[in-house]
């Protein structure tokens, strides 16, 4: 078998392929459908192509041809009615549907006459092979095959103007394809007509085709785009590289054997495609290996840098992140002259967010703002600056204004950190340890890192932000539960306040009476005692306050609620049952926004109560599940006697904004579950219509956690 007929059996097989790979993605998708069956035609007409040149005779040629030849008579009409789906028209439309039938009524009339002589005529034999010259009514195919093939170009193009830009992209890497295809299969007509013309059409085809068929297997734009571009690549590459060689091949046998064998020069070019497609892999572990014996300390801070870029999206912290980003650089390439600047939207500044041994000539305050020549220059480059390169070319002045900033700065590498086509800050790296240079692949590797660095700083700011909402939000809980209370309180205030004043409108007619005297005193100096302790209360719970972590008795905390929301109780006819238990350990937590939480809770309760009930307060260690281990944790639990929860409601009690209560906000119990969710711990409760609910508090004993035994 020689090179010739050899690559019309590959594109056969190539295509009967791609067929089944076309098919197999979406069998009952009218488009796959008719697709598979033009490759099959392609598969056929190759077919044809390898039996008719590799023949022993003619007559075996003429025959071989009248079987397969079909498969090429069919491509015009399956290709029309391919377009036709591709593009999105039916194929019952009355002009598509007539258009459809006279090409494949074309299609079986030459079926036909391709079995009489004045379709074809003799075989002749060609360096490559036979190949069967044309007889008068092949013209007319011809012809049809142009007319056909013009029509399907013409309704692509016609629809590109009418599709969005995405179809567009589809419509264009397809046509691509198609005529790249076409144009050289046309190249397979010459030797019938008689020309001496080596014909490539049915490698063309099948290389264009393969494209098509990927494009409609996927259907996604990008995955056409970058397949097209690493496909033509290779196969470029490979008929480069190849065809030159296999004739080389070819010439080095004649010279050495005195003969020529096609299929060693294939296996030969074969191998030597392989081994060109394997070396980068087999360099990239030999480098790595090399690294690792010869540079190991460069090998070393490259990869402590590629393990930091892999550990980023972890970091939420703006603070921690700018510090471990600054170790990291200061331990893997000695820099010790690190600077970070970062956007300030409010003060359109750029200022320093971090400074490591940086500022030594420079100014206090030092920051840039949002329309200075160096930021609108590191704006518009988006790429690392090196100060070694701007001072080769000192006439440039806007370089040089760089180069002296840089100076200040006491910056080698100046490298902008980009986010979403913004400048969001710029990192400042000094020289490296004893002074060596920055590398190529040091400056790609920084600036892989500083694009992973700005989206970190991104999801920091963006976390910062949720965190401050979240206070907001808090805040604002507070104060709506301090309002629900005052109301209450008004009246206990004033009890005190009317008892007082009645005794100091008394105390001048009754001066002199000692025993009076003494009684006012030690009841004013209670009541006085217990308003302060009251207005303390209020006031602790109503100020914003920071989280302060520390070993905290609940039972005292719960007792301090408990002197709130009596008033409120009491003016329901609720009791307050408590059970605490005895010695409990110190639970690490911050005790006002705990006191938030049982406030939510302890007011929720005797909202849900109508009428005279109870609520019952207890507290005990228990021991839970948590992350597959049992552990113990401090529980509270608050029971009330009220109308309980609705099943279909107590999945979404701690949802945000969501409330059963038409002046309620929604927020209480979201928030109170996040507070105690951010400590470590847990609520879950039970409900039952009809006869009240049970919140169980749970914060956790582990040493040096949230949580740690007295």
């Amino acid at each position: 078998m020689t090179i010739h007929f050899f690559q019309s059996l590959l594109a056969s097989i190539i295509t009967l392929i791609l067929a089944l790979f076309v098919y197999s993605k979406n069998k009952t998708n009218p488009l796959n459908r008719t697709f598979t069956v033009l490759l099959l035609c392609l598969s056929i007409w190759n077919l044809d192509v390898f039996g008719i040149r590799s023949a022993p005779n003619k007559d075996y040629a003429e025959l071989w041809g009248k079987i397969f030849r079909p498969g090429l008579l069919f491509i015009p009409a399956v290709s029309l009615h391919f377009v036709i789906y591709f593009i999105g028209l039916k194929p019952n439309q009355k002009k598509i549907k007539l258009l459809l039938y006279v090409a494949y009524s074309s299609a079986f009339f030459f079926s036909i006459v391709n079995w009489t002589p004045y379709f074809t005529k003799d075989a002749v034999r060609y360096p490559w092979g036979f190949s069967v010259q044309t007889g008068p009514l092949y013209l007319y195919f011809m012809g049809t095959f142009f007319i056909f093939m013009g029509i399907s170009f013409g309704l692509l193009i016609r629809n590109y103007f009418r599709v969005d830009k995405y179809q567009q992209q589809r419509i264009k890497y397809f046509l691509l394809a198609l005529i790249v295809s076409y144009l050289f299969g046309s190249i397979g007509f010459l030797p019938m007509l008689g020309l001496e013309v080596y014909p490539i059409g049915n490698i063309a085809l099948t290389a264009g085709f393969f494209i098509v068929a990927y494009s409609v297997a996927q259907h996604r734009l990008m995955d056409v785009s970058l397949f097209m571009s690493k496909g033509l690549g290779y196969l470029f590459s490979i008929a480069i590289l190849g065809i030159p060689s296999f004739f080389i091949i070819l010439f080095l046998e004649k010279i050495f054997f005195k003969r020529d064998d096609t299929p060693f020069s294939i296996i030969m070019i074969i191998m030597g495609i392989m081994a060109v497609l394997i070396f980068p892999k087999i360099k990239e572990h030999v480098d790595r290996l090399v690294k690792q014996i010869i540079v190991k300390d460069k090998y070393f801070y490259h990869q402590v840098l590629e393990e930091f870029s892999r550990r980023l999206v972890s970091i939420i912290n703006l603070n921690r992140l700018l510090n471990m980003l600054a170790d990291t650089v200061e331990k893997s390439m000695g820099v010790t002259h690190i600077s970070i600047f970062l956007f300030n939207q409010e003060k359109e500044v750029y200022h320093p967010a971090l400074m490591r041994n940086s500022f030594a000539s420079a100014p206090a305050n030092f920051s840039f703002k949002a329309d200075e020549p160096f930021i609108n220059w590191l704006r518009e480059r988006k790429d690392a600056v090196l100060r070694a390169e701007l001072e080769q070319d000192a006439k440039n002045l806007a370089k040089k204004g760089v180069g002296e900033i840089m100076g200040t700065l006491q910056a080698e590498v100046c490298l902008p950190l980009i986010y979403s086509e913004r400048l969001i800050g710029f990192i400042n790296l000094g020289h490296k340890a004893e002074k060596d240079m920055y590398y190529r692949e040091d400056i790609d590797l920084l600036i892989t890192l500083s694009n992973q660095v700005a989206i970190a700083i991104e999801n920091a700011n963006l976390y910062e932000n949720l965190k401050k909402s979240q206070k907001i939000l808090r805040r604002s809980d507070r104060l709506a539960s301090l309002g629900t209370l005052i109301a209450s309180l008004a009246h206990e205030i004033r009890n005190p306040l009317v008892s007082i004043k009645t005794f100091t409108q008394l105390l001048p007619e009754r001066l002199d009476d000692a025993e009076f005297r003494d009684y006012f005193l030690k009841v004013a100096s209670g009541e006085i005692d217990r308003l302060n302790s009251l207005i303390n209360e209020l006031l602790g719970f109503a100020k914003p306050s920071e989280p302060n972590l520390k070993g905290e008795d609940v039972n005292s905390i719960i007792e301090k609620m408990i002197v709130l929301i009596a008033t409120e109780a009491k003016k329901k006819n609720i009791t307050i049952h408590k059970n605490y238990a005895p010695g409990l350990p110190a639970v690490m937590v911050d005790a006002e926004q705990i006191k938030q939480v049982l406030l939510n809770i302890l007011l929720n309760a005797i909202q849900a109560i109508i009428g005279e009930g109870g609520i019952w307060i207890e507290t005990r260690i228990v021991q839970a599940l948590r992350d597959e281990k049992t552990e113990p944790f401090v529980q509270i639990e608050i029971r009330d006697s009220g109308i309980g929860i609705p099943p279909e409601n107590i999945d979404h009690i701690f949802d945000p904004f969501f409330s059963t209560r038409p002046e309620g906000s929604g927020l209480g119990l979201a928030i109170s579950y996040q507070i105690v969710h951010d400590h470590g711990g847990f609520i879950d409760l039970e409900s039952e219509v009809g006869k009240g609910t049970s919140f169980r508090i749970h914060f956790p004993l582990r040493a040096g956690g949230t949580g740690v035994s007295a």
